[in-house]
């Protein structure tokens, strides 16, 4: 038994009400059971009322596994405590000479509690090898319920994601397409090479990309320089202008690149390569010299999908996926729909958010909207969650599912989740 499970059944009064009596055989009946203190000073339950025979009760509750914890807690001694009223155990154990004295009623839960409480309480955060704690449970879910918690999972998601690019906008000097530049960044490094493109973004000054993005060549010169990917020798003409080119910017700027060893090519289809995603970035910004302000003023995917996609890519990527190597296979280095569609979700949307809010704009139905159109992601964790019969039907609720997974069921916070709730109320 731990004491998160006592407050939760008290605050759901998860327990058999009629007849409750006190460890001295007094009824007792619950009139108001409080309003819950998530802080840690102070007594569990504040507001509460109780009715012991005739006489009803206002002030504080207090919940502990046994009755000697509040001498082990020393609440006799603090003063936030002499407004108790009633002192809820699992178990007693021993008088306790406050309650004594001041004829503080206790009342004992545990003949009260169905086992299946706890037996369903057990499963939930005691069994590691499930996908998520209740998966055993799934099926007692009503959906209506699960759709009101997925829409507050996605708020709650994307108010972090603001919050989060609120304090990066201000680390990057309040320039929003330096910003831009950076979340692109980690979304074109995908998760095995996210943090190596990290630092490549980090490894150059934005100005510099700013002042020579009308030269595509200069463009794609800086980001290949940058990543250490012209550290050899080649006779290919293309490559070689790349090498001239970063040599005139390194000297000019000073700059100093990040070496290519920590970029990523091992069991990753060509198509994914750092080098093509490198290639892909730098067109897309020899092609928009104010992205950020293009995107932003774009009201709809399609034409947000359409910057991505309507891009000429330098013939020499035709027949390479890397630098040094020609490959037999003729292929046009597009955006794929699924990056695409990962940019709009994990970088487009949350930054209209945060830059609406700076213009204290409301577009909040606008991009919920969008996130209803937009296809389901697809990784590890939507696929179990599907496994489950929870499918993602668009990216409003893969997203949702998202942030269940990584800040409820991977932290075991069944007690303060809608689903947990549920499967603990319902039984």
């Amino acid at each position: 038994m731990k004491e998160k499970l006592l407050h939760f059944i008290w605050r759901f009064q998860l327990f058999d009400r009629l007849p409750l009596r006190t460890i001295d055989g007094q009824l007792v009946e619950v009139i108001q059971r409080g309003l819950w203190n998530k802080i840690d000073s102070g007594p569990d339950f504040s507001m509460a009322q109780i009715k012991i025979h005739d006489q009803i009760w206002a002030g504080s509750i207090e919940i502990h596994i046994k009755s000697s914890d509040w001498d082990l807690h020393k609440h006799s001694e603090d003063r936030a405590y002499e407004n108790v009223i009633l002192h809820v155990v699992y178990e007693h154990d021993k008088e306790v000479k406050f309650m004594v004295e001041r004829n503080i009623p206790t009342l004992e839960l545990k003949s009260f509690i169905a086992p299946i409480v706890l037996h369903q309480y057990n499963q939930l955060l005691e069994n590691n090898r499930n996908f998520i704690p209740c998966e055993k449970s799934v099926d007692l879910l009503q959906r209506e319920k699960l759709d009101f918690w997925l829409e507050r999972l996605l708020v709650e998601r994307l108010e972090r994601k603001v919050g989060e690019l609120e304090n990066e906008f201000l680390a990057n000097n309040k320039n929003w397409e330096q910003l831009l530049f950076k979340k692109l960044a980690y979304a074109f490094g995908l998760k095995i090479n996210a943090d190596a493109f990290v630092n490549w973004a980090n490894s150059f000054d934005f100005e510099v990309l700013m002042r020579n993005q009308l030269n595509p060549d200069y463009v794609h010169a800086l980001f290949f320089g940058q990543a250490g990917f012209l550290d050899f020798d080649s006779n290919d003409d293309y490559v070689i202008e790349l090498q001239k080119d970063y040599k005139f910017l390194q000297l000019k700027y000073r700059l100093v690149g990040v070496h290519a060893s920590m970029f990523k090519f091992f069991r990753m289809r060509p198509s994914s390569f750092p080098t093509v995603r490198i290639m892909q970035l730098a067109t897309l910004y020899s092609h928009y010299q104010n992205l950020f302000a293009f995107l932003m003023g774009t009201q709809s995917i399609e034409k947000i999908k359409g910057i991505f996609e309507d891009i000429e890519y330098p013939e020499f990527w035709k027949n390479h996926f890397r630098l040094e190597n020609e490959s037999s296979v003729i292929s046009v280095k597009s955006i794929s729909d699924d990056l695409i569609h990962r940019i709009i979700i994990n970088v487009i949307i949350p930054m209209k958010f945060v830059y609406a809010k700076h213009r204290d704009i409301d577009i909040v139905d606008q991009l919920l909207g969008w996130l209803r159109e937009l296809p389901a992601e697809k990784n590890t964790i939507i696929s179990g969650y599907s496994k489950l019969g929870l499918k993602a039907k668009n990216a409003f609720e893969s997203q949702a599912y998202l942030e269940l997974k990584k800040h409820f069921c991977n932290e075991k916070k069944c007690l303060n989740c809608a689903i947990g709730l549920q499967i603990l109320k319902d039984v």
